[in-house]
C-alpha cells in the first residue's frame, strides 16, 4: 500500500501526509478536534452535537495511523509526526483565521506541539485530559503514579493483538481496560509507536514553554490515566496562565464533558470576538 513512490514523497522529500477528514460541518471560525490514542474522529460525536448551536465550522480528523488516515510503517508517530500531518491538513482547508484547537488525551500533546511550532495557525487551545508525565516534582506521589503508568503501558506494548484474550493475566486485563485498547490490527503498530514516542517520550513540557496562545485545561475527576493539576508544574510562563477546570468524567469524551467543552468554546468565541 505504501510503496517506493509514497516513501520517497513523504520520507525522503519530507511532505507530511494528509489526514482523513471525517467531519466537517457548520460555518464560521474553525474548531479542529484531535482525538486520543487508539481512537478516531467518531470520539467527538457528542461534542459535535453540542456545537451545532454555535456559529462555528467543526472539523475532526483521524490522526495519523488511526481510522481512515494513512498508516505508514516507517514513521515514528512522534508528536511532531502527528502535528505535521494536522498542520498540512488544516492548511489544506484554508481557514479564515487561526483555529480553536481541541485535543483529548494524546490529541492534547499533538495540539500543544502544533501550537508551539505554528502559532500562526492556532488562536486558542482546549486541552481535555492531557497526560503530562514529564517535568513533575520529585515527590513520592508522582513517582508512584508514574511507575504505575509505566508498568501499564509496558504491558500494553508487549501485548500480542492476535492472541486470544481469554486467560490473560490481571495486569494485561487492566491494561486493556484503562487504555481503552480496542484498535485494529492495521492500527496496532501506530498505536504502539504513538504510545512510545508521543506519550512516553513526550515533548509537551518543552512545547508548553513556547506556547503563547490562551489555554483551557480540563481534567476528568474520575480519570485514572491523567494526574490532575500537572499543568501548574510544567507550564513555566509567567506572562500568561492556563485556565483550569474539572468535569465529572473518566478518560472519555462523555455527554457531560461534551456539554462543558461546548460551553467553553462558546465562551472563547465571545471573549476573542471571533
Amino acid at each position: 500500500m505504501y510503496g517506493a513512490i509514497d516513501k520517497f514523497w513523504h520520507k525522503t522529500i519530507g511532505r507530511p501526509y494528509y489526514l482523513a477528514k471525517r467531519i466537517d460541518t457548520g460555518s464560521g471560525p474553525m474548531v479542529v478536534l484531535l482525538h486520543g490514542i487508539g481512537r478516531d474522529s467518531q470520539t467527538w460525536q457528542n461534542l459535535i452535537t453540542e456545537l451545532r448551536t454555535e456559529p462555528v465550522r467543526t472539523v475532526a480528523f483521524d490522526l495519523l495511523g488511526f481510522g481512515n488516515s494513512p498508516k505508514p510503517e516507517w514513521i515514528d508517530y512522534s508528536a511532531d509526526d502527528h502535528a505535521k500531518a494536522v498542520i498540512r491538513s488544516v492548511e489544506r482547508l484554508k481557514p479564515d483565521g487561526p483555529v480553536i484547537l481541541v485535543g483529548h488525551s494524546m490529541g492534547c500533546l499533538v495540539a500543544v506541539r502544533m501550537a508551539a511550532t505554528r502559532p500562526d495557525l492556532v488562536c486558542h487551545l482546549v486541552l481535555y485530559e492531557m497526560p503530562l508525565y514529564k517535568g513533575l516534582p520529585n515527590k513520592r506521589y508522582y513517582r508512584l503514579r508514574l511507575n504505575l503508568y509505566q508498568r501499564l503501558y509496558d504491558k500494553v506494548m508487549s501485548i500480542d493483538p492476535t492472541a486470544n484474550k481469554n486467560g490473560t493475566g490481571l495486569t494485561e486485563r487492566l491494561a486493556r481496560k484503562y487504555t481503552g485498547l480496542g484498535v485494529s490490527l492495521k492500527s496496532w503498530q501506530p498505536y504502539v509507536k504513538s504510545l512510545k514516542h508521543t506519550i512516553y517520550h513526550q515533548t509537551a513540557p518543552e512545547d508548553l514553554l513556547k506556547v503563547t496562545v490562551p489555554m483551557d485545561v480540563i481534567y476528568g475527576s474520575f480519570d485514572m490515566l491523567v494526574i490532575r493539576g500537572t499543568i501548574r508544574h510544567v507550564y513555566g510562563r509567567e506572562d500568561t496562565a492556563p485556565v483550569i477546570h474539572t468535569v465529572r468524567a473518566g478518560h472519555r469524551v462523555t455527554k457531560k464533558a461534551s456539554r462543558f467543552l461546548a460551553t467553553r468554546i462558546g465562551a472563547i468565541l465571545l471573549t476573542e470576538k471571533m
